[in-house]
């Protein structure tokens, strides 16, 4: 057995449909959010022109203020491109958001999954899928590395905590009937793993949230991204933890649950303006 994970796209269609074929032959899908595009050429330029400076500070302000309708509908034509090539998958994909995704891109994720019997998307939620129980939560602490509540997903941390209290109880409820496999999909990782090591600031940034509902619950897989600078995994008992690095600089992974292992993918394709434009975030604050 052998699941593939993926997050952090924010659009990349092309890194997607370059490993689709190796995740058709994995049996699920995981997906840690911030999966619609998120970098418009068009509205880079009109940031660049009012702002009269290179900005994703004031690029992120303005796509969620003054161009949000634009941006909506950049948004859902991406996710309707990317579930496009999800759905040759032909395996379950189980998938959250990330702070990027904004609530009307939520609402098409919603649909799709309604409407798709092989998708399930997770946004502060449970399922059961077989002898599976799969937990999702894709909202974000207030961001520390820029201003926030910038971006749509992220929520108070009072908010968050009662939302963790509350998929706990749900959890353990469920927990009762019987042995699961228990799966959390998260967007922020919980801190202090090495899912959310930075090395140039060699510090953890994760989630203390996080950290303390997984401390509680006991997971036998979780994911999780957000941090683009780490592409990780630890391996604890019988837990794993997988931070799969973000699909738009092309990374990726693959966990082999029989094995207790985790191989840790890199798409070896040429230059690409979309991953350099990530890659390149700190100087352009």
């Amino acid at each position: 057995m052998s699941f593939s994970v993926i997050g952090d796209l924010h659009g990349s269609i092309s890194n997607l449909r370059q490993i689709i074929r190796k995740i058709r032959k994995t049996d699920a899908l995981f997906i840690t959010g911030d999966i619609t595009g998120t970098i418009s050429y068009s509205l880079i330029l009109k940031s660049i022109l009012k702002s009269k400076k290179i900005s994703r500070e004031k690029y992120t302000e303005l796509v969620y203020s003054q161009y949000l309708p634009q941006f909506i509908k950049f948004q859902i034509k991406s996710a309707k491109k990317i579930f496009n090539i999800l759905s040759k998958a032909d395996i379950p994909v189980f998938f959250t958001h990330g702070n990027s995704d904004a609530k009307e891109v939520r609402e098409v994720f919603e649909e799709y999954s309604d409407k798709n019997s092989n998708f399930f998307y997770l946004e502060n939620s449970i399922v059961r899928y077989e002898d599976w129980i799969i937990v999702g939560y894709g909202y974000c602490s207030p961001a520390e590395y820029r201003t926030p509540f910038q971006t749509p997903g992220e929520k108070k941390k009072k908010e968050i905590k009662e939302d963790l209290q509350q998929l706990e109880t749900k959890i353990q409820e469920m927990l009762e009937d019987g042995e699961n496999f228990l799966f959390g999909i998260f967007h922020e990782p919980p801190k202090g793993s090495k899912l959310d090591y930075v090395t140039r600031k060699s510090s953890h940034v994760g989630s203390e949230l996080i950290k303390n509902h997984v401390s509680k619950i006991p997971y036998n897989f979780i994911f999780a991204g957000h941090i683009h600078e780490t592409q990780s995994y630890e391996i604890e008992r019988s837990a794993i933890s997988v931070n799969p690095g973000p699909l738009v600089n092309r990374e990726w992974a693959i966990v082999y649950p029989d094995e207790m292992s985790v191989s840790l993918k890199k798409i070896r394709i040429p230059f690409s303006i979309k991953g350099l434009i990530y890659r390149s975030r700190e100087i352009f604050k």
